[in-house]
């Protein structure tokens, strides 16, 4: 009797042990961590160093206007004497240089009666235009200032002309030299240079100072 109250003791005790353990010890689960998000490295890049071999920064300045061709030539062997290479550029120019009266829509066959009449009334200087574009009128005089030339026009129109007071332009041609300067160099000074008119010193057009 005693033996199978110990045994029994021992099995009661075991099955105590074993619910209270088994009861509120957790099972261990290994926690599924994620794996690391790859972050890609930075590289940096190293500056390119300035080219040792660079032009200094330079700048085109232009100076004129020449009056021809010559003057223009003698200015640039001075530049060149001083180590520039200087670039002849051609301008023509469009300038008002006086007024001009005349009569227009004239058939050659008019245009005679018209000079006899004006030579008559002792306008001497008219005469036919013979520019093609220019060939239906007839000039009766050019002036310097505004007031003769005003004068002239009402005296044809006392003939009973229709005459026509233009402002008359001039296609003027000049010669410009352009340099290219370093940042070191002196601006071009137009004292350096014989001309017949004032010279000036401008920065060189975008098409010229290009190249």
């Amino acid at each position: 009797m005693r033996s199978l109250f110990l045994a029994l003791l021992f099995v009661n005790l075991a099955f105590l042990a074993w619910s209270f353990w088994g009861r509120t010890t957790l099972p261990r689960v290994a926690a599924a961590v994620p794996a690391a998000t790859a972050v890609p490295v930075l590289e940096l890049v190293p500056a390119s160093p300035a080219s040792a071999s660079s032009d200094p920064a330079t700048r085109c300045r232009s100076i004129g206007p020449f009056a021809d061709a010559s003057l223009a030539s003698a200015a640039a062997d001075t530049l060149r004497s001083h180590g520039a290479q200087p670039r002849d550029r051609v301008v023509e120019t469009s300038v008002a240089d006086g007024y001009w009266v005349y009569i227009g829509q004239l058939t050659a066959a008019a245009q005679r009666g018209v000079l006899a009449r004006l030579n008559a009334a002792g306008i001497h200087d008219a005469a036919s235009m013979t520019q093609p574009e220019q060939s239906d009128r007839v000039s009766v005089g050019f002036f310097g200032d505004q007031t003769h030339a005003v004068r002239r026009a009402e005296q044809v129109r006392q003939l009973g002309f229709k005459p026509v007071l233009d402002l008359h332009h001039l296609t003027v041609t000049a010669h410009w030299l352009d340099v290219n300067l370093s940042a070191t160099d002196p601006d071009l000074q137009p004292r350096q240079f014989q001309n017949s008119a004032p010279l000036q010193v401008a920065d060189c057009p975008v098409k010229a100072a290009g190249g």
